[in-house]
């Protein structure tokens, strides 16, 4: 629901793809991030596991270097890889289980080219954890994820991937989440925090000149450049 840290996200990943990449974006929601992904690309497969959605995704955006898909992540049937990169932004944290997480980094793994790039930004437990501490010491009540949603320490999936890829580059929104989840509601009180404020707006400019690694424990989300091995 949040815009903003959207489009931070977004900012963190444009870097790691170019103009020569043929890229596979695994859950692409109504085409948003496939818009932007697309001109960063040579070509970018996008699709998601809603028929709806997708169907929305070409209605809006159309197919220009890209191509709008259904399909599953956990049991595809149009990938055209292999792919220079794949994307995979808050899609394992919709899966059921580790297991389904396992699975569906299997076909992503097997979509790439040797050497090719895995992009995935996922929440984490550990995020979640250090952002309730900061906000008990100040009295605010905790943060509770979408009870839909499976997350995991970063370091099980870390583990889950150490044997297929190397870790080439990090990132995080800490300063975002540290402005947003502790700063803005204690301002205004935790019944009166909104998504999507002048507020965000302003924490997302400031986020984007100043994000320390010393607040990155803050961020629930985090992503992970992968090089297949």
């Amino acid at each position: 629901m949040d815009v903003f840290q959207r489009e931070l996200e977004y900012d963190h990943i444009e870097p790691f793809l170019s103009t020569e990449m043929s890229v596979l974006e695994v859950g692409c929601g109504n085409g948003f991030s496939s818009d932007r992904f697309r001109k960063c690309a040579r070509w970018v497969d996008a699709f998601d596991y809603s028929e709806e959605m997708v169907n929305r995704a070409r209605a809006r955006f159309g197919e220009t270097n890209n191509r709008f898909f259904h399909d599953d992540v956990l049991e595809p049937r149009e990938f055209r890889g292999p792919y220079d990169a794949v994307v995979c932004v808050r899609v394992l944290i919709n899966l059921k289980d580790s297991d389904e997480q396992r699975r569906a980094l299997d076909n992503m793994h097997a979509a790439l080219r040797a050497g090719g790039r895995l992009v995935l930004v996922e929440g984490f437990t550990d995020g979640f954890e250090h952002l309730n501490r900061l906000r008990s010491e100040v009295g605010l009540p905790p943060l509770v994820p979408a009870p839909i949603n499976y997350y995991t320490p970063l370091a099980e999936l870390e583990e889950a991937l150490s044997d297929r890829f190397e870790i080439s580059a990090r990132f995080h929104l800490g300063a975002y989440d540290y402005l947003t989840r502790v700063v803005y509601p204690l301002q205004v009180g935790p019944e009166n925090a909104l998504h999507n404020t002048n507020f965000s707006e302003r924490c997302q400019l400031l986020a984007r000149a100043f994000n320390p690694d010393a607040l990155g424990h803050l961020s629930r989300i985090r992503g992970l450049v992968l090089t297949k091995l």
